[in-house]
């Protein structure tokens, strides 16, 4: 009895040993596990001052920091979304508890946020991450900021109209219609292409070609803007130079200037047809069109609006023209009086359709008040023309814009 009272007593023992070490080893590795935890944390403590050194840059001589958007508010989204203990920081104003981030707020004010931005902003910040770059594709943004921007063009096309696409229901978002027609993003496509540019140019100019014959005419030749014939074709300067003259085919009609667009070494022969004789230009006339030497009034009429001829001698000169130049005054809000002039003109009946069509919307200073290129573009009816077209703003004092409208002109002049 005795023995086994003993037996017992050591296997008692036994398990209460057992026990004790078994309590003791999950106590080991729970300190264990708390220290890795600290170590986690530190390290994880450890790399946010390395990415906040890294990120961080000085705002002038403030002693405000700011820390750049980009990699480290892409880690801290990331941290933020893995639910991990993120301990208190010894900087306060860097980790407030309870501090909202840009990913935070709600995607209406974040849009907001956005409209702000321009074009070109628009584009870089969509390289942040997945997120802006899926914010930076809404239509709706991209429609509001066509609509601003447009009134600010200087230059609108034939093919950079943003109502084309438009009408004709294609695919292409708002963001695609800006980029086709933005005359910013055409300039550094141009710039980013200047090699093939130069070697395309140069080969264009060991080919035969004949010099192109160009007609201006319009009511800008006769307002404020009508110095611009007297700086391209009589007066120095640092655009054009007057290679000579040449005679009229038709009656007298016809007769110009040869000159040179220095920029692009181009040669280009330039008539210019006015309305009226001198006099009658200094002098105030009311209707341009009821006393135009152009073109005389047509007796038929139809849908009750009057239709007008060109005369015989300008009749055959536009046959022979390889582009018209239509002189607008942009600081009138009637630039529509030319319409009809206009028509007459370029009419099919005398003008092929590949014969392209440059409006100058000229102001005599660059400080006078204009109209927008897109309203000159609506008021002349160009979108209804069957020929390539371009609306350039110009400047008639210092000849700002018009070398690369006619280089332009030129260049679609010679695509045959």
């Amino acid at each position: 009895m005795l023995q086994v009272q003993m037996r017992s007593d050591i296997c008692s023992t036994a398990f209460v040993g057992v026990m004790e070490k078994s309590e003791s080893d999950v106590s080991n590795q729970a300190t264990k596990r708390k220290e890795t935890v600290r170590h986690i944390d530190q390290n994880t403590i450890d790399y946010f001052k390395n990415l906040i050194r890294k990120y961080k840059k000085k705002m002038g001589d403030s002693e405000v920091n700011e820390v750049c958007s980009g990699g480290l508010q892409q880690y801290l989204n990331k941290f933020h979304e893995s639910d991990v203990h993120v301990p208190e920081s010894k900087n306060p104003q860097r980790f407030i508890e309870g501090q909202c981030h840009f990913c935070d707020i709600p995607v209406v004010l974040k849009l907001h946020i956005f409209s702000y931005l321009r074009a070109r902003d628009l584009c870089q910040v969509s390289r942040v991450c997945k997120e802006w770059y899926e914010l930076t594709q809404d239509n709706l943004l991209w429609q509001q900021l066509l609509r601003k921007d447009v009134r600010k063009w200087d230059v609108i096309g034939h093919n950079t109209y943003p109502g084309l696409y438009k009408e004709v229901q294609s695919e292409w978002t708002n963001k695609d219609i800006y980029l086709r027609c933005s005359p910013e993003v055409t300039e550094l496509m141009i710039q980013r292409n200047a090699v093939f540019h130069n070697i395309s140019s140069l080969l264009r100019y060991f080919l035969p070609k004949k010099v192109p014959m160009l007609a201006m005419f319009g009511p800008g030749l006769e307002s404020s803007t009508s110095c611009i014939v007297r700086r391209m074709m009589y007066e120095e300067n640092n655009c054009f130079q007057k290679i000579g003259l040449f005679p009229g085919q038709f009656d007298g009609v016809g007769a110009g200037m040869t000159v040179r667009i220095n920029n692009t070494g181009r040669d280009l022969n330039l008539s210019v047809l006015y309305s009226a004789t001198k006099k009658e230009r200094e002098g105030s006339r009311h209707d341009r069109m009821q006393h135009n030497k152009l073109v005389r009034h047509n007796a038929q009429e139809e849908e009750g609006k009057e239709k007008y001829n060109l005369l015989p001698a300008i009749r055959d000169l536009c046959r022979t023209l390889d582009g018209f130049v239509f002189v607008v005054d942009a600081s009138q809000e009637t630039v529509y009086s030319g319409l009809d002039e206009l028509e007459a003109m370029i009419s099919e009946r005398w003008s092929s359709t590949h014969v392209p069509v440059l409006v100058l919307s000229c102001v005599r200073e660059e400080k006078d008040p204009r109209i927008p290129c897109i309203q000159v573009v609506e008021q002349l009816k160009l979108t209804q023309l069957n020929k390539p077209w371009q609306v350039r703003n110009c400047v008639a004092d210092t000849l700002t814009g018009v070398p690369e409208a006619l280089t332009w002109l030129v260049e679609q002049s010679q695509r045959r």
